[in-house]
This record gives structure tokens, C-alpha cells and sequence, in this order.
């Protein structure tokens, strides 16, 4: 799990009922294992900084504010290759 920090990584957004709702990404800065989520159900969480909404996607908010960082289920992300982190104009 802590193979992460540090790591680009792109998060799918779910909705309360299980649709999902698009991907961001951003950078991990850092993780915590079994957080009690809810009742009786603990998660593995990475705090995802710097994130980005892909374009024509609605922008990610966290309650009732923009913020480009947040807590996310590890479950729901996937780490991104580092070709696909490096912006194109780095790229040969």
C-alpha cells in the first residue's frame, strides 16, 4: 500500500448507489489502512493531491467546494503509467 505515495494515479468516482461517475487523477501524498468508512466497513485510504478532471467532465467537489485534493478508496484507483503522467510537450 505504500508502494503509492508518490505515484500518479487515476481515481473512478463512484456515486452512493454504485454508478460510476467519471475519473480524476492526481499524485498520492499519503495513505492510512483500515479506515472505518462507515459502520462495520473499513477501507485502505490514499489522500490524492493535485487532481485533475479530464476534460468535458464535470469538475470534481468535495462537499460543497472545488478542492484539488482528497481522501479515496485504494480499491477505486489505479496507478498511472508514468508516460501517461508526462505531459505530451515532454515527450520525444
Amino acid at each position: 500500500m505504500y508502494g503509492y505515495i508518490g505515484k500518479q494515479v487515476r481515481v473512478y468516482l463512484y456515486t452512493r448507489g454504485g454508478e460510476m461517475m467519471g475519473p480524476i487523477s492526481g499524485r498520492v501524498a499519503d495513505v492510512a489502512a483500515d479506515v472505518e468508512v462507515r459502520p462495520g466497513m473499513k477501507k485502505d485510504l490514499a489522500f490524492v493531491i493535485d487532481i485533475k478532471v479530464p476534460e468535458g467532465e464535470v469538475p470534481y467537489r468535495h462537499v460543497y467546494e472545488e478542492r484539488n485534493e482528497g481522501w479515496f478508496a485504494i480499491q477505486d484507483m489505479e496507478i498511472i503509467e508514468e508516460e501517461e503522467a508526462v505531459p505530451g510537450w515532454f515527450k520525444n
